[in-house]
């Protein structure tokens, strides 16, 4: 958690604008892992090859209904635009160009044609080194296991058979989200790699946890822009079995969200080990580190 007048990185959500959100069809070659690191908000970034260029250091986002790539990198692998869309995120939006990439490869994963929104250089990090994200137009229809422990990617061929607190998803508006009961109410969170804190979306029409105000701000940052918002304590939070005290989180305050944005983001990196079964639509959350 960031504190006044620092930032916490969050990613891009939905682009339906003048495209349909096609979810890639990825060739699983072998059983094998991928190393990965993390960025300095907790952030998963991988090595990736697009139309045989590359590697790009690109992050891994679950919570992005959609995959990116910078301005450059559409320029270097010779991606064709197709067209244009309207950007989503938790603080703004923005208008982008839609490109044809033939080709993405990250560790045995290979996929045939994704369509990409292009940000601007520098989207993702000060320093220009990060290129993209992996959405979930690519990721829904895998099963992986995300070790941040190990900082390893384990792909799996079949329903893995995974230790942890085993919760369903559901697959809306191009992401997943996970109902995470909690007295007196049910909330549903988007397990989101890309948040670098927990964040509550506090809507008029939304139910609200009971919470403390901690008197902290913090900026919300995206590539289509940021947001001012305030730092809070929850008494307790329910995640299946197990019950946190005392949790700090961002809360967003509007009066209206998207249903794609669901009621907040459920950061993985607060997780020893995340395992993703998209085909039977399970997520497992094992060893917190909340």
């Amino acid at each position: 958690m960031r504190r006044a007048n620092d930032s916490v990185a969050m990613r891009e959500y939905l682009g339906l604008a003048c495209f349909a959100i096609v979810l890639a069809t990825p060739r699983l070659w072998a059983a094998a892992s991928t190393p990965f690191s993390l960025d300095d908000q907790g952030g998963i970034v991988v090595s990736v090859t697009l139309n045989g260029a590359g590697p790009f250091k690109m992050l891994l986002d679950t919570g992005a209904t959609h995959s990116t790539i910078t301005a450059d990198i559409a320029d270097r692998t010779g991606a064709r635009p197709v067209a244009q869309t309207n950007v989503i995120s938790p603080v703004g939006s923005a208008v982008r160009p839609i490109v044809a990439v033939e080709t993405l490869s990250l560790g045995p994963i290979n996929v045939d044609v994704i369509l990409p929104s292009v940000a601007p250089e520098r989207s993702f990090d000060p320093k220009g080194e990060i290129k993209g994200l992996i959405g979930q137009d690519v990721l829904a229809g895998l099963r992986y296991t995300i070790d941040f422990k190990r900082r390893l990617i384990e792909w799996h061929d079949e329903a893995p058979r995974q230790p942890g607190t085993a919760l369903q998803l559901t697959f809306e508006h191009g992401r997943f989200l996970v109902a995470l009961p909690q007295p007196g109410t049910t909330l549903r969170f988007v397990p989101d790699s890309g948040a670098g804190a927990l964040v509550l979306f506090e809507a008029r029409s939304r139910p609200r946890l009971p919470s403390i105000a901690t008197g902290e701000t913090v900026e919300l940052s995206t590539g289509t822009g940021s947001q001012a918002a305030s730092v809070v304590r929850l008494p307790e939070l329910r995640i299946g079995d197990r019950t946190l005290r005392n949790v700090r989180a961002v809360a967003v305050r509007r009066d209206e969200t998207h249903p794609a944005a669901g009621d907040g983001l459920l950061p993985l990196h607060f997780f020893g080990r995340v395992t993703f079964d998209g085909p039977a639509r399970t997520l497992i959350l094992d060893m917190m580190f909340f």
